[in-house]
């Protein structure tokens, strides 16, 4: 493995030459990242594995086995050690998305609509080279397993970026429900949950905004990027997929002579405030809430559950139950659950045993993916998937994929897809959870330029 250490500068210049290039993709820390606070740039993967219907494609050729399968082979099949000089937790590896309907993969009884975008169902690429960046350290490095991927990255970067200057074009947003339909759909699983059909479930709705012209998606990341803990940028031909997550769905890493796994799901929400007593009312009201703790707990215990399939006995620990996340215009209530991977388990395995995030689906998990089909009645797409990487070495780290843009590109014009949601138990308020979405919606429709609903 070849590790160099080039000079420091922003991972979002770095990137920007690589932004229209298909599989080119970044992890971006932002500010509000927690430790180690590494930022990823990789692109011209050596191999790229796709799903469609639920049929993986690896190199353009269709295998007989199940896509999470075919990840977990690939990933076993690049497993090396690696050194540790500059001691980030991704080297080499795989790197990419999966799709809220690859779900139905794991329970086909709640198989839902098909997705209703371009991109497929989960792409991966298999990348020989990144650069690292060390933002505690300002130190950034260009890794890779031979002299000529590492050369091939180092050359790219040296490009010049796409540019847009002046604001974007888009027409008025609109969604697939309005106040009205989202808060009768809302009250409506209220009564499937006082019915005892489950406990809670999330809802969402998606905004849609399109530009005439070509957008360039990268320059609206660039805005976004620096409030997000788990900032994404994945480049594809259909277009790209942004995120400002700030929920890290489980990451994998070392411990000792095994590997540990923590899961981290957010439920709870309130807008922050500059008036920095109002902001500190906020969020106090938000640790008090009997609703909103409810509701965290409800997931964490769900999310321990799937734990307990892929960790050994007796070592699965609450770390933190509803502790306080601050993020830039929004408080949460965030938990802590981890567990020692099981002998022969992978990364791989995880990412299947928990998905989807049960953040994203409800509590118990089937029964609320297939009120979510009947009442959203179209597929999620990326939106509630998973966004991130498996290290070559054996470590992880996804976030859910949330606070996302989806940018397609269709006949010359791009389109926009804000999706957002949040979680409906017993003691929901119809009109409260709509509102709740627009906040959550506000930062990306400010980023493309554009008002709320």
């Amino acid at each position: 493995m070849i590790v160099r250490e080039i000079a420091f500068r922003s991972p979002l210049d770095a990137f920007a030459p690589l932004a229209e290039e298909p599989y080119a993709c970044l992890l971006h820390a932002g500010s509000e990242a927690s430790a180690p606070g590494w930022s990823i740039v990789a692109a011209f993967p050596s191999m790229r594995l796709e799903c469609r219907r639920g049929l993986a494609i690896l190199d353009g050729r269709k295998s007989e086995r199940p896509p999470f399968d075919v990840l977990g082979a690939l990933h076993q099949m690049r497993r090396c050690a690696g050194p540790n000089e500059c001691r980030s937790p991704f080297l080499t590896g795989l790197i990419g998305f999966a799709g809220y309907e690859l779900g139905a993969l794991v329970e086909p009884t709640a198989e839902g609509p098909p997705s209703p975008f371009l991109f497929p169902d989960c792409a991966f690429g298999a990348y020989d080279a990144s650069v690292l960046f060390n933002h505690a350290a300002n130190r950034a490095f260009v890794v890779g397993r031979a002299e000529r991927d590492v050369r091939r990255l180092e050359d790219a970067l040296g490009g010049e970026g796409a540019r847009q200057d002046g604001a974007f074009m888009f027409e008025p947003p609109r969604s697939n429900f309005t106040p009205q339909t989202y808060a009768r759909a809302v009250a409506d699983a209220i009564e499937l949950i006082r019915g005892g059909a489950f406990f809670q479930v999330n809802l969402s709705q998606q905004i849609v905004a399109e530009c005439v012209e070509t957008v360039a998606p990268y320059q609206i990341f660039i805005r976004l990027a620096q409030r997000a803990r788990f900032g994404a940028y994945l480049c594809y031909r259909q277009g790209a997929i942004l995120s400002a997550s700030p929920e890290r769905f489980f990451s994998v890493a070392a411990d000792g002579d095994g590997w540990r796994v923590t899961a981290e799901p957010i439920k709870g929400t309130r807008p922050r405030s500059a008036d920095a007593y109002e902001d500190e009312r906020l969020a106090q009201e938000l640790q008090r809430s009997a609703k909103d703790r409810a509701e965290n707990v409800m997931i964490a215990d769900l999310l321990r559950n799937d734990l307990s399939t892929v960790c050994a006995d007796g070592s699965i620990r609450e770390d933190a139950i509803c502790a306080l996340v601050s993020t830039p215009g929004i408080h949460h209530l965030a938990s802590k659950i981890s567990g020692r991977l099981r002998n022969g388990m992978t990364a791989a395995d995880v990412l299947k045993a928990l998905f989807p995030c049960g953040s994203v689906t409800g509590a118990p998990k089937v029964e609320a993916m297939r009120t979510i089909a009947a009442i959203e009645g179209r597929g999620r797409g990326p939106y509630c998937g998973a966004i991130g990487y498996i290290d070559d070495r054996g470590g992880a780290d996804f976030a859910v994929a949330i606070r996302l843009l989806i940018a397609e590109r269709r006949d010359g014009a791009t389109k926009i897809t804000v999706p957002v949601g949040g979680g409906v138990t017993l003691r929901s308020d119809p009109e409260a959870e709509y509102r709740e979405t627009l906040l959550k919606a506000r930062d990306a429709l400010a980023a493309m330029g554009l008002d709320q609903l």
